[in-house]
């Protein structure tokens, strides 16, 4: 079995915009944690 590959043999480039992934991931856990941390002081009261 011949394996198919396209023709040109380049990876496909992955988009690396300014505000990468990493960022927002960062930004949504500290939302997130945040968001726990007044939940939990709520209910404690």
């Amino acid at each position: 079995m011949q394996s198919v590959r396209p023709d040109n043999a380049d990876p496909i480039p992955l988009r690396q915009p300014r505000q990468g992934i990493g960022t927002i991931m960062i930004r949504f856990i500290g939302l997130l944690a945040a968001a726990t941390v007044l939940m939990v002081l709520i209910w404690n009261r």
